[in-house]
């Protein structure tokens, strides 16, 4: 069975509406015999592309990150089999996706079963329960260091397991130097690293729905305190999960 997966660059794709490229593999194979570039990701030209393109392999499997429900609907009624909650590497996805060991590839705080997005959001109140792993956006390594306002093109993230206190760090310096795209990238990091809640100061339509689709709570107007204090008020639930994203697209800080 041909498997498909949505990329972004060389890795799958964080959320499958902003995918680039179509990656597609044989059983065995380490690498991907076919390379389809689409004209655009699908948030912005639709799924007409990405599904003719699909159909010109029956039976195949297609292999993403989040995506809305619409998306997932249009795809079902087009008959295409989705695998959805997956990130990481192309190669290494597509390679354990043969071996079985797919699993290690989920998107942290995804759950297996599929729950539609597209209803009313409901107002989220202060942070009840806590998530176990969060992510800061800092200006530097420490807890002493203050929080970075951007998010995607934030210094890096201070990850900040709670139940221990251990902390370590992710550098974002590539995101940075993105012209388009550095706030999914920054999500990307996000997610690889484990955490399951990030506390910033802005972040973009674009890196929100990202970050909400691999389950990932999004905290808003953290900035002027180091990030040590954002993780103690994270702590005491004196910080609200957001709803929206509270930058503009395109702006220059999320």
């Amino acid at each position: 069975m041909p498997l498909c997966l949505a990329c972004y660059g060389d890795r799958v794709a964080v959320l499958l509406e902003t995918a680039t490229r179509l990656s597609f593999y044989r059983s065995g194979e380490g690498e991907p015999w076919r390379q389809v570039d689409l004209p655009g990701p699908a948030q912005r030209v639709g799924l007409a592309p990405l599904l003719e393109t699909l159909r010109d392999e029956a039976g195949c499997v297609l292999v993403c990150g989040g995506l809305a429900c619409c998306s997932r609907e249009a795809l079902g009624r087009a008959g295409v089999r989705v695998a959805p909650w997956v990130g990481g590497a192309a190669d290494e996805v597509a390679n354990a996706w043969w071996t079985g060991g797919v699993e290690r590839f989920r998107l942290p705080g995804c759950g297996r079963k599929w729950r539609r997005c597209c209803r009313p959001n409901r107002k989220k109140e202060a942070v009840a329960m806590l998530a176990d792993i969060i992510a800061i956006t800092s200006e530097g390594p420490e807890l002493t260091d203050m929080v970075d306002p951007r998010f995607g093109r934030a210094a890096g993230f201070v990850i900040v397991e709670l139940a221990s206190g251990k902390t370590s760090y992710v550098d974002n310096g590539g995101s940075q130097t993105m012209a388009q795209g550095a706030g999914i990238q920054a999500a990307e990091n996000v997610a690889r690293a484990g955490a399951r809640a990030v506390l910033s100061g802005f972040v973009g339509p674009k890196a929100f729905r990202a970050l909400a689709a691999a389950g990932i709570a999004v905290v808003q107007n953290v900035e002027n305190m180091t990030v040590g204090a954002a993780v103690e008020k994270y702590r005491k639930g004196e910080l609200a999960v957001a709803d929206a994203p509270n930058a503009e697209a395109g702006g220059n800080k999320g």
